[in-house]
């Protein structure tokens, strides 16, 4: 049996099928690493870098691997908190919460501030079955 902590663990994929992320434990937080993202190619998602980050020693890191959650941690009642999301169409990075509305089905607030300034985007876990 998990941990209510550790259900949040697995392959995650956006509503719009167009982003995949790993969720996996990093010491005491959760991460989220994209394993994939749609492009024309394979080729440009393989190669695509950070351009829009603000550091320029960042821009050249490939985005294929990134990762978009950092510092996670479960606070209870199906809900993640405490860490960050990167964007990387805007090179921003906000403050980041999760709730499990189910067990397959989650909610991921990225806001500045205050949760009620912000944007949510809705993933659905990915089983072990599908393929891209």
């Amino acid at each position: 049996m998990i941990s209510p902590a550790e259900r949040l663990i697995g392959v995650w994929e956006s509503e719009e099928k167009n982003l995949l992320v790993q969720v996996s434990r990093e010491e005491n937080h959760f991460v989220g690493t994209m394993t994939y993202f749609q492009c024309k190619t394979e080729m440009i998602m393989r190669t695509t870098v950070d351009s829009e980050n603000p550091d320029p020693r960042l821009v050249g890191r490939k985005l294929l691997g990134l990762k978009l959650l950092q510092k996670l941690s479960y606070e209870g009642n199906n809900v993640w908190g405490g860490g960050t999301i990167y964007d990387p169409n805007s090179g921003r990075t906000y403050d980041a919460r999760i709730q499990l509305t189910s067990s397959n089905t989650a909610v991921v607030r990225g806001y500045w501030k205050f949760r009620w300034i912000g944007r949510s985007m809705v993933f659905n876990r990915r089983l072990e079955s599908a393929s891209n």
